[in-house]
């Protein structure tokens, strides 16, 4: 689900005068500098008036389907017309209805909220309710708040329930029961909880009424840039000041995430490489934060519906200080699958976020190498290269270049990596709003590798990513193995600040979509993404993930292919590896488990309300619970796999350390032993345990398959063979 629009604690009154002149400039600027150059008509006035109205309502109970035939009758056709004079007044018309209707659906809180709901009757409830129409009328409205709290709390109850099946687990039976801290669990208490849930949506209802003229132009202008695509945005001079702290200086101490306001809440959107949130191995994007608490014993401190810059003051603190978060995972069946994750504050060092390679040891099959590279910083191409010529002397018989964590970075790094491999030639085509092209491309003949290489994309994997990804698979240098697509994010922004066309005190800034990235093929990376030669079964494939899942993205389209040699070192093997690799998948019992996740997924994808009946939710989460212990105990009775895996850091190649020596750390890391309050904590710390998951292992034997076509001498390589054919 895409944001809209955040709600501010610290907001800018403008006058009609001064919000006018802002919305005039705004309004020209996207309709002559955007990439689409489209015209501020009446296509656009319809897409601002609905994006506007459900910014402000984005769960659709508050408005009423009167309402917006309303004001599509009076303002459908009209908005354009409006900003181009200078004219916000419906943005201020329609908060004041907004604000009305919300006042009316909190007046009914106390009655629904006091009254004994009953959870044996079969009654669902959908959250998600982005794609649905707003209520016909007041008792269709109020209705669905009933349904909305009763969901609520019973989604408490549930997870009240599973923190106490787990802490008497762990407390093996005893009477007492007791946290990690020794302190007693306070007994499930429903009216303490209701209480909670009534004083979340009293601060709600503040904050939306505590809004002033800033704030409402902030979404009103955030729904018209909208309207062109989904990275633009309208920033008050307040969201300048969070969009710089949460985009741009990622390295204060905290937790190393970037954090996004999502429908009430606060999302994880990406992980720090080096931070403590991906060291935990217990967080993930789209994970939604729900309480936070402080140092070991504070209490939790919920956090829906809460301002997002308020959450992350919470988060941030002093470095060696302790802060546990409240999850929903973004994989859980439903909100009532929380689970409490504990993080040492840290300051993220540069060394942590650098590229990392690891050597792989079999008995009976050649030597290869992995590269993890987790962004495009400055100067990584050089250190990838570094990480290349270790390998060739640890006699690395092929690499996989992992990019599936690898949201993008700095671009003419990304130009210089994937020309490591490849003599020289064009890699990305750029144009912008005018129609006007630059090629960027690798002009250094020196080759960094020249061996067998997979690269390994996921959904997550986007921008810059996708320019080497499709780079290399154009050229035929390349094996692109992973999920169905990328992530499929092609465009270029810019943020402006308006201070030269509008003279009044700090106007804030308009973020536009500028350029468009085309493959040397012709094609484009815009929400296609691409397209891997063999596809690994994926969850993230079919959740609601990526560019082309964002309302408005920019279509996919194609430029003239440029000049350039193509290696075809692919095309060939490609029907027998991908035969192979099915064949494997098939019988292997991770994948299986994989598969079967992806069914399930889909079914709630299919169907995304949930039963109100609470016997049908605990008949549910004991199968789920049932079904985890089961691979639970599958995964413990394996036997050990055949590799041996070597670490390679940048400091060990500096330091001329041999594979498997220790590195003497410069700062020893502070250890916290997480406390989850859940029983799968026992079982991810043991997946965690091993270095390859199972895309990563299906990948290597794809690597050892793509070896042997090369050479059928090498059917089984020692350690010391290096393939030296086709890629001379």
């Amino acid at each position: 689900m895409t944001c809209f629009g955040i709600p501010f604690s610290q907001a800018v009154q403008l006058s009609d005068e001064d919000s006018g002149k802002i919305a005039r400039v705004v309004g020209f600027l996207l309709s002559q500098t955007h990439f689409k150059r489209a015209a501020l008509d009446d296509e656009i006035s319809k897409q601002f008036l609905r994006k506007y109205m459900e910014s402000l309502d984005y769960s659709r109970m508050v408005f009423l389907q009167s309402d917006f035939d309303e004001f599509s009758k009076k303002y459908g056709t009209l908005l354009d017309n409006l900003t181009k004079r200078g004219n916000v007044s419906p943005a201020y018309e329609i908060h004041k209805r907004y604000i009305s209707r919300l006042k009316k659906s909190h007046s009914w809180l106390d009655e629904i909220i006091n009254k004994e709901f009953d959870f044996n009757i079969n009654e669902t409830f959908t959250p998600d309710r982005t794609k649905t129409n707003w209520p016909k009328n007041e008792e269709d409205a109020k209705d669905l708040w009933r349904k909305r709290i009763k969901y609520e709390v019973l989604g408490n109850r549930l997870s009240k329930r599973r923190s106490v099946e787990a802490l008497k687990a762990k407390n093996k039976g005893s009477q007492s029961i007791k946290k990690s801290d020794g302190t007693p669990v306070k007994p499930y208490d429903i009216k303490e909880e209701k209480e909670k849930i009534l004083r979340r949506y009293e601060r709600f209802l503040r904050v939306r009424t505590e809004m002033d003229s800033g704030d409402v132009l902030q979404y009103y202008l955030t729904a018209l840039s909208n309207g062109y695509d989904p990275h633009s945005d309208y920033f008050s001079p307040r969201e300048a000041e969070n969009f710089e702290i949460n985009n741009i200086k990622l390295s204060l101490t905290g937790i190393g995430a970037r954090l996004q306001w999502d429908d009430g809440y606060t999302k994880l959107i990406e992980l720090v490489p080096g931070g403590p949130a991906i060291k935990s191995k217990k967080l993930k994007p789209g994970d939604r934060i729900v309480g936070v608490a402080q140092g070991e014993e504070g209490e939790s401190i919920d956090v829906f519906e809460m301002e997002l810059d308020k959450v992350v003051d919470k988060i941030r603190g002093e470095k060696g200080t302790i802060v546990r978060l409240t999850i929903i995972p973004a994989d859980a069946a439903d909100d009532s699958e929380t689970k409490e994750v504990s993080l040492i504050r840290d300051k993220i060092k540069l060394t942590d976020s650098l590229a990392k390679g690891q050597v792989i040891d079999y008995s009976d099959m050649p030597r290869l190498g992995v590269i993890d590279l987790p962004q495009f910083y400055e100067n990584c191409a050089r250190d990838v290269n570094l990480i290349l010529d270790r390998f060739k002397k640890e006699k690395v018989n092929g690499i996989v270049l992992d990019l599936r964590r690898n949201g993008g970075g700095l671009l003419p790094e990304a130009v210089k990596l994937a020309g490591l491999f490849i003599e020289q030639g064009p890699m990305v085509q750029v144009i912008d709003s005018r129609q006007r092209k630059q090629v960027l491309q690798d002009n250094d003949a020196k080759i960094g590798y020249n061996g067998p290489m997979i690269v390994l994309v996921g959904k997550l994997s986007a921008s810059a990513s996708e320019i080497v990804a499709a780079a290399l698979q154009d050229y035929g240098r390349a094996v692109i193995v992973g999920s169905q697509s990328t992530h499929g994010k092609g465009t270029v922004q810019t943020v402006m600040p308006l201070t030269n066309w509008v003279r009044i005190n700090d106007p804030g800034k308009l973020k536009l979509t500028i350029s468009k990235f085309y493959r040397i093929a012709g094609g484009t990376t815009q929400k296609q993404g691409v397209k891997p030669d063999l596809i690994l079964p994926s969850p993230y494939d079919y959740m609601e993930i990526g560019e082309a899942s964002l309302p408005n993205s920019l279509a996919a389209d194609h430029t003239d292919p440029l000049n350039y040699r193509r290696l075809n070192l692919v095309t060939d093997y490609i029907q027998k590896l991908s035969s192979k690799s099915i064949d494997r998948i098939k019988k292997n019992q991770d994948f299986e488990y994989i598969l079967d996740d992806i069914e399930t997924l889909k079914k709630r994808l299919t169907d995304k309300s949930f039963s109100l009946n609470e016997a049908k939710r605990l008949k549910e989460k004991d199968e789920d619970k049932a079904k985890r212990e089961i691979r639970k105990k599958e995964r413990k009775d394996r036997g050990k796999t055949d590799e041996t895996i070597y670490d390679v850091t940048i400091k060990m190649i500096q330091k001329n350390i041999a594979l498997g020596e220790e590195v003497e750390e410069e700062e020893k890391p502070i250890r916290l032993k997480e406390e989850n309050d859940d029983e799968d904590s026992e079982e991810e710390e043991e997946e965690d345990a091993s270095k390859l998951d199972p895309h990563l292992r299906e990948t290597l034997q794809i690597l050892q398959d793509y070896i042997k076509l090369l050479d059928p001498k090498k059917q089984i390589a020692g350690k010391s063979t290096e393939i030296k054919n086709s890629f001379q």
